[in-house]
């Protein structure tokens, strides 16, 4: 079983889309024809997302305090 976790139910109609050519090209590339796949919506790693570019630096800048330093190095202007 493969299990795809989706951020949004709009993403619902996109996989539903590529199922079957997807299972198929996963089936043949396994070669076995009992792999499913299901679906589910979760809809709070949505809200973890960052979606503007403030949000998307400081995102990153958790990951890697280094580039804190880089901006301030070269004077880089982060929101653009």
């Amino acid at each position: 079983m493969i299990t795809v976790e989706l951020t949004n139910p709009i993403e619902v109609d996109g996989i539903e889309k590529i199922r079957a050519d997807f299972l198929k090209f996963i089936r043949n590339r396994f070669q076995n024809n009992a792999i499913q796949l299901q679906h589910k919506v979760n809809i709070e790693k949505a809200a973890d997302r960052p979606y503007t570019a403030k949000d998307k630096f400081e995102a990153m800048l958790k990951e890697n305090p280094l580039l804190g330093k880089l901006r301030d190095t070269f004077g880089l202007d982060t929101d653009y």
